[in-house]
């Protein structure tokens, strides 16, 4: 909030400052005496930042020369690769969990079957079964 009325103080302080310059020009037209005003008033600068966007940007500069160095030293052979890279673990199964599978899936598809058998009735036929 300090902020904002810091801005609109000076915005202010800028319009003073026109408005006493058109008042001296009117008077200077007129032939009168300006009255003698304040000088204007000197707009304080905030102070610099520090160079943080200089650390930033070298900061920056370093993390793609290490990516880049990282792309570079990219091994050649096989044997290289497969000693930078841990191997994939395969799942496995055993006889017993591979034969409750098996069996789970013959129930599913069995389920399966069974529900679209019921599907493929025709109207007809079905009207036919309930007449009978």
């Amino acid at each position: 909030m300090a902020e904002g009325l810091a801005g609109i103080i000076t915005q202010l302080e800028r319009q003073k400052t026109a408005i006493e310059r058109a008042l001296a020009a009117l008077r200077a037209v007129e032939g009168g005496e300006a009255p003698a005003t304040a000088p204007p008033v000197q707009m304080e600068r905030a102070a610099a930042a520090p160079p943080v966007a200089n650390k930033r940007s070298e900061a920056q500069r370093k993390r793609w020369a290490a990516k880049k160095a990282a792309a570079e030293a990219v091994p050649d052979t096989p044997a290289e690769i497969s000693e930078k890279v841990a191997p994939r673990r395969k799942a496995r199964f055993t006889a017993e969990g591979r034969a409750r599978l098996a069996e789970a899936m013959k129930r599913r598809w069995a389920v399966k079957r069974a529900a679209s058998a019921v599907k493929k009735t025709t109207r007809k036929k079905r009207a036919a079964a309930k007449a009978a």
